[in-house]
């Protein structure tokens, strides 16, 4: 028996905005690197298409002082 396991994107995008910029940081090195190709080896390719592009966007640029 195969427990099926659902995961609500929405959500998890939800989520994700929720965390500080160091943490989406973390996310985006994670989605962007080799960890993300280890983690489909492990849950599938269907996973890895569910995961789409979340968290692999840049971060936006800064603004005003802290950007010069």
């Amino acid at each position: 028996m195969n427990p099926v396991i659902e995961l609500a994107m929405d959500d998890a995008f939800s989520n994700y905005q929720m965390l500080s910029e160091e943490e989406q940081n973390i996310i985006r090195e994670a989605m962007n690197g080799p960890l993300r190709n280890i983690i489909a080896k492990i849950f599938g390719p269907e996973f890895n298409e569910a995961l789409g592009q979340f968290a692999k966007a840049t971060p936006a640029p800064k603004r005003g002082l802290a950007a010069r």
